[in-house]
């Protein structure tokens, strides 16, 4: 058949109207949510938030509001973790996202127009310009992001930098801000065409990363230089007020946070490219000065396992996902056993994860963080995952999630771990020049 006609049409509605099960799928898929109807009510009762490894001392579920700020909520709520046991703070207590938020967009603004110099040689309408004119500033990150922008500027708690009314709801000004970096785009390849050299260009660039400081600041305000960090611990004997002045965002990281940047390494899973190799991919990063992203491919279960031995560890697990693929937002459970799309349509998917990286059906949506995880008698692995999500408390338990084993395998693509913790064989692969994939490849996806 070449085209649609009638007669197709006829003989489809027909066999569809002799089936009554079609029927009844019709009447409940037009009067209720398809999720209500395609959810599996036996499988629904596997989803109970009892797990055998879970960490201490979990904070309050945070909530990115109207954001893409997801990867610096799961990496802030990641970090608060042993501030909170350390200093017995309340599960309350939040770094300041807003802070990581701030110099990410101002470094990005810079390294998107500083690619658009190193590029001025192509040609407007080819596929890389292109791709970095497609979404020049929007919200989401991948981990090396987030690396360089602590590394560089520091941290600090939420009660030092709140949140401003456009980083809850940063539509408006991704808006604003993308019209201007495609704008200084065009003046700097027009200027490159008329003849202006590479120094000329910077010094260009200059004046507009410092219009789109002054947009930020507008924006969000002043970031803090200097700050004093004050609490209440939660010490049984009693609430005891602490006090710590003259801190700057680098030496709270230092002193008090104690994290260590490059003490991580990212490990991901994308099964078309060779295992136990490392990846990075073109121009995919915020700090012009730092390196990008930079992965180290291994199997499912070798994921899997790390994520499980942090946990054992006590440690939180920031990870990367494709959360949107058979998720239920009431309950926040990934389940891809969940939904019985055969029994209602008479059809169900059946591409596999390598094939959905191919064809565009899946990449990386969202991060957040693992902080317990349910190991079955006689299993290796874990059945089930808990996941911090950054969404609010109103759903799920109390805002956490719960992810089954069979979704990590089909829909998890990355996890962060501490360097120490991998084996040798991962070891010497991270050693390696990591291979280079096209700048619109989905493991440039960013959470």
């Amino acid at each position: 058949m070449e085209t649609i006609n009638s007669a197709f049409v006829d003989a489809s509605l027909a066999a569809f109207k002799a089936d009554g099960k079609n029927t009844l799928a019709l009447n409940a898929m037009t009067t209720h949510d398809p999720l209500e109807v395609l959810q599996k009510r036996d499988v629904s009762y596997e989803h109970d938030h009892n797990y055998s490894i879970k960490i201490e001392n979990e904070g309050k579920i945070t909530n990115q509001k109207a954001s893409g700020r997801c990867w610096l909520f799961a990496c802030c709520n990641v970090l608060r973790n042993s501030l909170i046991k350390e200093y017995k703070l309340p599960e309350t207590f939040e770094l300041s996202q807003t802070f990581l938020f701030f110099y990410d967009k101002l470094e990005r603004c810079n390294f998107f127009l500083e690619e658009i110099i190193k590029s001025t040689d192509e040609p407007l309408d080819g596929r890389f310009v292109q791709h970095l004119l497609t979404c020049p500033m929007n919200d989401g990150g991948q981990w090396e992001m987030i690396v360089n922008v602590i590394k560089k500027y520091g941290i600090c708690p939420k009660d030092n930098y709140r949140d401003s009314w456009s980083s809850t709801a940063s539509r408006r000004f991704n808006g604003f801000m993308t019209a201007k970096l495609r704008e200084w785009a065009c003046t700097l390849r027009s200027a490159s065409a008329g003849g202006a050299s590479v120094s000329s260009l910077r010094k260009t660039k200059e004046s507009f990363v410092a219009e789109a400081h002054r947009i930020l600041l507008i924006h969000f305000g002043p970031p803090p230089t200097t700050f004093s960090w004050k609490f209440h611990d939660t010490n049984k004997e009693g609430n005891t007020f602490k006090r710590f002045d003259n801190l700057t965002p680098l030496s709270f990281l230092k002193d008090y946070v104690k994290f260590e940047p490059t003490s991580m390494v990212s490990l991901i899973h994308d099964p078309r490219n060779e295992y136990y190799k490392t990846y990075t991919v073109k121009a995919l990063g915020n700090v012009a000065e730092d390196r990008g992203s930079f992965y180290l491919n291994v199997p499912i279960d070798v994921l899997k396992k790390y994520a499980m031995e942090t946990l054992k560890g006590g440690d939180p697990v920031w990870f990367g996902c494709d959360v949107g693929q058979y998720f239920n937002r009431n309950t926040q459970v990934m389940d891809d056993k969940q939904f019985d799309y055969d029994l209602v349509f008479g059809t169900s998917r059946t591409q596999n994860k390598e094939d959905r990286l191919r064809y565009g059906e899946s990449l990386m949506t969202h991060a957040m963080v693992f902080t317990g995880c349910d190991v079955e008698p006689g299993n290796d692995l874990p059945a089930k995952w808990r996941v911090e999500n950054s969404w609010g408390s109103e759903s799920g338990d109390k805002g956490y999630a719960l992810m089954s084993d069979s979704w990590f395998s089909e829909f998890m693509y990355q996890v962060v771990v501490k360097l120490e913790s991998v084996d040798d064989e991962c070891k010497a692969a991270l050693k390696c020049e990591p291979v280079v994939l096209p700048a619109w490849d989905p493991m440039g996806a960013l959470a």
